[in-house]
């Protein structure tokens, strides 16, 4: 019974007879579509309902027929008769019965089926990439027509084989469906054919309405030309930044090392001593006391002086780019990064605290364990670079912060070297400024000097930016003042405060007032065509300012 209820769900109609063709069953279908010829057809002959019957034909010979029939003025039928395997000792004649709206509308969906059909086989030849199709278990059901040209391989040599057995035969590598299927998710790789080909494959999976993963959709971009392009182009700069390093390590080689400071002897004596073994340096200091310049000096005066030197700023380089700044990266393009550059030299970190804490971590690691995952190949690089870092920073206060690894402080700190600000070894300033003005003098093709009143302020400027600050100070006079003589009279207005507030620690009350009005006044006048003139700008009569010239010691006679 229960059977027969579900054959009455059917969409079509239902009729079992005997041998001779006497009906022994119909679902509820069959009677609704015959019951205007006879109202119960069960044990009446089906000759007596369909009067084509040809199923005493079908029993007897085993075969299948088609044909038609009316159920009323408006309505009709596909009669579709073959046989059933005998049942005990007698044959079963089996008929079904289809109403021709289920055949219109079959037919209209297998139209529409068969026109999107077309319409993705059109896509599918127009689309440039290839596409593969995958089943759940990774079996190719389908690719395009691009599948020859881009892999090498036939579409025959792809459909119904496992991706498996594609990795196998080398014809692909890395395949995205596995990982597709492993993590349920869009995934994108560079793979590489067995023609040798790079292509750069996004896998998308399909789910069904339960959320089982039923198919994988593969879209592949040759990316050869591409790839060869950013390789040579990354190449070019890996080679500027070669010559770079090596025209920046020979203009160090004739840089003049100017030590006139008991300090800075100490100094320097400590960096020669460093150099000569192969441990981590540390330099510590003020911004531009000139830690870059000593580290140069230390990697000039070491084994490794014939090997590169590689600085990398990391207060310079935006957070998500340090590591393949310094790692190296191998996706679209290649690029083996400062430290493979830096192999058998120096790896110089300026501004180290300002490297992440999980490449903190890394980077240790790396130059502990001397080897690294090599950018540009598959497998390992053994490491051979000294690494010298810099930082301006209170590095033990970073740590307790958690901004700075201590693992990583106590490797760097085996050799500590402090760089006095120049305000500690003031000595040197003299011989410092010469230095740079002969060296300006040569670049700009000047012929300036110093008049001995400017080393006066010089001496009492504070000098914050230190070395870096007195070197650009000289380029900026070398290059703005058309006077041959540099004097103090040349320096900015702020310097001079600056100056004379220091040189005042020293100073009563009366004698800074009086000096910084000699440099009001001495400016004043600089800057105006008369006496009456800078009266007017300094706002007091030109007989005030004429007893103030001579109560101060101003030579206007210079000064025209």
């Amino acid at each position: 019974m229960m059977e027969q209820k579900i054959l009455d769900y059917f969409p079509l109609g239902i009729i079992l007879t005997n041998d001779i063709g006497t009906v022994l069953y119909r679902n509820e279908l069959a009677w609704k579509m015959t019951k205007k010829v006879i109202d119960n057809i069960i044990g009446i002959n089906i000759l007596d309902v369909i009067t084509n019957s040809s199923i005493n034909k079908c029993i007897k010979n085993g075969q299948s027929v088609i044909s038609s029939m009316k159920l009323n003025d408006t309505d009709a039928a596909i009669i579709y008769e073959t046989s059933l395997p005998r049942m005990g000792d007698s044959p079963i004649g089996l008929t079904f019965m289809l109403h021709e709206s289920l055949i219109e509308h079959l037919a209209f969906h297998t139209k529409r089926i068969g026109g999107l059909k077309q319409e993705f086989d059109l896509i599918m030849s127009l689309v440039g990439e290839l596409i593969t199709i995958s089943d759940a278990n990774g079996i190719i059901m389908r690719v395009n027509e691009a599948c020859e040209r881009i892999m090498g391989v036939k579409e025959r040599e792809f459909v119904g084989k496992p991706i498996e057995q594609m990795e196998k035969e080398k014809i692909i590598d890395n395949s995205s469906t596995k990982r597709v299927i492993k993590e349920g998710r869009n995934v994108t790789v560079v793979q590489t054919t067995k023609s040798g080909k790079r292509l750069l494959v996004k896998g998308y999976p399909i789910f069904n309405e339960k959320g089982e993963l039923e198919k994988v959709i593969n879209i592949s971009k040759d990316i050869t030309e591409t790839e060869e392009l950013l390789t040579k182009l990354n190449e070019t700069k890996e080679l500027l930044k070669e010559y770079q390093t090596e025209l920046h390590s020979k203009s160090h080689e004739k840089d003049e090392v100017i030590i006139k400071s008991p300090l800075m002897k100490k100094t320097y004596d400590l960096i020669e001593w460093i150099a000569e073994v192969d441990s981590p340096v540390l330099f510590r200091g003020e911004s531009g006391v000139g830690k870059e310049f000593f580290a140069n000096i230390l990697h000039q005066k070491s084994s490794r002086r014939g090997g590169p030197f590689v600085k990398v700023n990391l207060g310079s380089i935006p957070e998500e780019m340090i590591e393949t700044e310094l790692f190296g990266s191998r996706g679209s393009f290649i690029k083996s990064g400062a430290i493979v550059t830096a192999q058998n030299g120096v790896l110089f970190l300026d501004e180290m605290e300002k490297l992440p804490v999980h490449l903190q971590v890394k980077l240790l690691q790396v130059f502990q364990e001397k080897k690294m995952n090599n950018p540009v190949n598959e497998g390992e690089i053994l490491i051979n670079v000294r690494v010298i870092c810099s930082t301006t920073q209170d590095l033990e206060k970073l740590m307790e912060e958690n901004l700075f690894r201590s693992d990583l402080y106590y490797w760097l700190n085996v050799a500590p070297i402090y760089i006095p600000s120049l305000r500690e070894r003031s000595e040197e300033i003299p011989f410092l400024a010469h230095h740079f003005l002969t060296v300006f003098n040569e670049i700009y093709n000047r012929n300036k000097r110093f008049n001995q009143s400017i080393f006066q302020i010089f001496m009492e400027y504070p000098w914050t930016g230190n070395v870096r600050e007195l070197q650009n100070t000289i380029e900026r006079l070398v290059v703005t003042i058309s006077a041959e003589e540099l004097t103090e009279k040349h320096l900015s207005y702020t310097m001079l405060k600056k100056a004379i507030r220091k040189n005042g620690e020293n100073q009563s009350l009366k004698e800074m007032v009086e000096t910084f009005e000699k440099h009001i006044i001495e400016e004043a006048i600089e800057n105006s065509r008369t006496l009456k003139d800078a009266s007017i700008k300094l706002g007091i009569d030109a007989s005030t300012l004429s007893r103030k010239i001579k109560k101060l010691g101003i030579d206007i006679a210079k000064m025209q």
